[in-house]
């Protein structure tokens, strides 16, 4: 096969590359960057992250939603993955708030530091206490961003937050996370195929639900943290989710494609993770953020 003909066929394969899969009504929008945003912090429109690790199979991306990618302005969402090597592993996704032109700088800030928090959390014994302590020190954090930056308000840093941190049960095949969060990202447990809340207001909907007009963020609402515990055993998976999956996830024939996607034996590859969280949905062209962790055997 001579040269011309290598680069030939490798287009043809690439050519093949199907489109993300449109679930429901087609949407209005088309899904691919447009111009560049013209921010100072500029952040790329995707993220694409991974692990492996003993007992667990981590997944994570960040996608710029086609409402954003039509207007050239930033994704807000944040995303972060950090293991300690002593066995626990800490994931953070952020949405900044669509109101506040520097968000996404409060959001990726928010994810960044987390890591630096942690070992306050674990020197507090009870979980409610300790999760309002790693959350007033982050919101410190983002204030001192704040100050850092000129005519930046801690307000115009405005985030929403969920973290999880997750570590091996020692009397038992399994995983236990500890899920803090402050505004309205979400976590769900994937159990034999059916998606259940890990926060009790967090119930099955349509997706259609209207929003309320006041949504909880960092680093105002420190008083609002919530706390929930997950257990996860061989076969199970742990989602973390900015609100741009968890509303379309609501939509039933939505959350079972996603279920069936992510039920399989083995979880997918990084490219197929990122084709499947850029699936398209009319209305639903917020900025996507995931991370998966899968309880595997061994």
């Amino acid at each position: 096969m001579n040269h011309v003909t290598e680069i030939a066929t490798a287009g043809a394969e690439a050519a093949g590359i199907p489109e993300p899969l449109v679930i429901g009504r087609t949407p209005r929008l088309r899904s691919e960057p447009g111009a560049l945003p013209e921010v100072q912090e500029h952040v790329p429109d995707t993220e694409l992250d991974g692990a492996a690790l003993p007992g667990l199979v981590v997944r994570a991306a960040s996608v710029r939603g086609d409402a954003h990618r039509y207007y050239g302005t930033p994704r807000q969402d944040a995303m972060a993955l950090w293991h300690d090597g002593n066995g626990r592993l800490l994931a953070c996704v952020a949405d900044g708030l669509g109101s506040k032109p520097r968000s996404h700088l409060g959001a990726a800030t928010a994810c960044a530091v987390a890591p630096g928090n942690l070992p306050d959390f674990l020197a507090h014994g009870e979980p409610q206490t300790a999760a309002r302590c790693f959350i007033e020190n982050i919101a410190d954090d983002l204030r001192a961003r704040a100050g850092d930056e000129a005519e930046v308000t801690p307000d115009d840093l405005s985030t929403t937050f969920l973290t999880a941190i997750v570590e091996e049960l020692t009397d038992r095949p399994g995983h236990r996370a500890v899920i803090i969060r402050v505004g309205d990202c979400a976590a769900w447990l994937l159990h034999k195929g059916r998606w259940f809340p890990c926060f009790g207001g967090d119930g099955p909907g349509t997706g259609e639900e209207i929003a309320t007009p006041v949504t909880r963020a960092l680093p105002r609402d420190v008083e609002h943290v919530e706390v929930a515990t997950a257990d996860l055993y061989p076969g199970d998976m742990l989602l973390l989710c900015t609100d741009g999956l968890a509303r379309p996830l609501q939509v039933p024939e939505v959350g079972a494609r996603l279920a069936a996607w992510w039920s399989r034996p083995e979880p997918p590859s990084l490219p197929e993770f990122f084709w499947q969280l850029s699936f398209r949905a009319r209305t639903y062209d917020d900025d996507r953020t995931a991370v998966c962790l899968w309880r595997v055997a061994g």
